[in-house]
């Protein structure tokens, strides 16, 4: 058995000894190394796919340890800013093709009749205003199908039901994609929709 150590010797020998008492400071290698860890067990807490990350700082040592949980972080933060748009982007309505033009709000005059559109869309063409020569030709397409008041909000396939005259719904459809195709129309393709629609409405 053995016997209890003597305090006053052993006060006396570390005053003669000059044995430093205090503990030592860690070092910034020491506090980094305990961040990186509890860092890491944080995360593998959250996403249980990076089992292991938490012995990373042991592993490679705490310098390279903090590179590889910063890059785990960025990658992470990179997904969640793509998801994030992704979901922005399909509350957010799609923008209006350039091409695209609208039915217009305002009723044309009354007294222009089918041959009076015709008129207004070689005019519109040979000013090089393709918008403007679109919208004559919606309406010429409308008073080649009836003399009828018609709604300019109405679409192509409203004006055919409305005329009653269902059977034309492919050249509607080509008309459409004149006006609301992603590509601007040229005048040719304007000329060969006429020349179709006169031989189908003659």
């Amino acid at each position: 058995m053995n016997a209890p150590a003597d305090l006053a010797v052993l006060q006396r020998v570390l005053q003669e000894t000059g044995v430093d008492r205090t503990a030592p400071d860690p070092s910034w290698s020491a506090y980094l190394y305990a961040l990186l860890e509890a860092f890491a067990a944080w995360l593998e807490r959250r996403l249980p796919s990076l089992h292991g990350l938490r012995d990373l700082p042991t592993r490679v040592g705490p310098a390279l340890g903090l590179v590889a949980i910063v890059s785990v972080i960025v990658i992470l933060l990179a997904v969640a800013r793509g998801i994030w748009r992704a979901r922005r982007d399909q509350r957010r309505p799609l923008p209006v093709p350039a091409s695209a033009r609208t039915i217009p709000a305002a009723a044309p005059l009354p007294d222009r009749d089918r041959d009076g559109w015709r008129r207004e869309i070689e005019r519109c063409l040979a000013a090089a205003d393709v918008a403007a020569a679109l919208e004559a030709l919606w309406w010429w397409f409308a008073r080649a199908l009836t003399t009828a008041r018609v709604d300019p909000a109405w679409t192509s396939q409203e004006l055919l039901a409305h005329a009653q005259r269902r059977e034309l719904g492919s050249l509607a459809l080509a008309l459409d994609r004149l006006l609301y195709g992603a590509a601007r129309p040229r005048p040719a393709d304007i000329h060969a929709f006429l020349s179709r629609a006169e031989d189908v409405l003659a």
